[in-house]
């Protein structure tokens, strides 16, 4: 079986954004203190945490936007998602002037010095989870959500899930995060609908793999069988019982996504199961394409060309042999 560790360490440290990581955390901690020194928000027992792909650590190359969630922990039901809305854009645009853009439901704060952006939106507690203002073109209320319980319950899964004792579902994650990249491109549904989408794959397979190489083939297969389900039933949303994912994605999205997706399983079988490493390190390559500066993800390993053969070594053959020759060259009567 062709399951390439190595190469799939390398992978994973090719999508890895270490510094947009950086950057991020840097805006992040610019904006935090901004919302932490706010007296009006204060007031309201302001609580920011870090959500979306950054916060839970599933992110890939490169990160563009940072989700805030902007806890007011002490808010009860008189506040107003108008009122709360005014209160957070007024502490916003006066630290960072001429920076913040008011969205529906949030405020997207520009950092041109990173390339990226902060989203913070405002939240009020509503039981065990959180309410946030409504989306676009509806009357102006409060609507449930959870994104912190999503946090808890991807820590959950990297510790029920473990390679050679290290957590396997964060990084399964990202290379799923990737194979959409690879297959999709800028198409419908996105990189968190995949990661909710890794989540169930994961709950109801349980999977029990020896590599990588394995962990990726069995989610990808689920997955593939998950989305015709998805496209008829929606995808359940594990933060909030008898919810769904809201998505962009049509249902013609979707229906392409399944095909895609079954493409991109069929290939990581064929892949895994492959006797020799070179072929199989090629399908790898494929399956995984490139990441967002354009650098292939897989490496080929150095045994290998590209097009899944085999290399053949002249330092493995006598001086004097070339590899093809129809005759060697006689001996020289040497002997060590």
């Amino acid at each position: 079986m062709a399951t390439l560790p190595a190469c799939f360490s390398t992978a994973l440290t090719t999508i890895e954004p270490d510094e947009d990581k950086k950057n991020a955390a840097t805006a992040y901690a610019k904006v935090a203190k901004v919302l932490n020194g706010a007296d009006t928000l204060v007031a309201l027992g302001i609580d920011p945490v870090l959500i979306g792909s950054y916060g839970r650590q599933v992110s890939i190359k490169r990160i563009k936007d940072v989700d805030v969630f902007g806890r007011l922990t002490l808010a009860d039901d008189t506040l107003a998602p108008g009122k709360a809305m005014e209160l957070f854009e007024k502490v916003l645009a006066a630290a960072f002037p001429g920076r913040v853009e008011r969205q529906y439901r949030s405020f997207k704060i520009d950092f041109p010095e990173f390339g990226l952006t902060v989203d913070v939106v405002p939240a009020r507690p509503c039981g065990d989870h959180w309410e946030i203002p409504n989306r676009p073109n509806e009357r102006a209320r409060w609507v449930e959500t959870n994104p912190t319980k999503l946090n808890e319950l991807t820590t959950a899964a990297n510790k029920d899930f473990k390679l050679n004792d290290r957590g396997i579902y964060v990084p399964t994650v990202k290379l799923v995060r990737q194979v959409r990249r690879a297959f999709l491109g800028g198409s419908q549904p996105g990189g968190f609908f995949f990661e909710i989408l890794t989540y169930w794959a994961f709950r109801t397979v349980w999977p029990q793999e020896s590599s990588h190489a394995g962990y990726l083939t069995v989610i990808l297969e689920e997955i593939a069988d998950q989305l015709p389900v998805v496209a008829t039933n929606g995808l359940n949303d594990p933060t909030l019982p008898g919810k769904t994912i809201i998505t962009r994605a049509t249902s013609s999205d979707l229906t392409a996504a399944a095909k895609k997706i079954g493409e991109a399983a069929s290939l990581a079988r064929a892949a895994l199961d492959a006797i020799d490493d070179c072929p199989g390190a090629e399908r790898w390559v494929r399956l995984l394409g490139k990441d967002s500066i354009g650098e292939q993800v897989f490496p080929t390993p150095t045994y290998c060309n590209a097009d899944g053969t085999r290399r053949t070594s002249a330092r493995t053959m006598p001086v004097g042999i070339v590899a093809g020759a129809a005759s060697v060259p006689a001996g020289s009567d040497r002997f060590a």
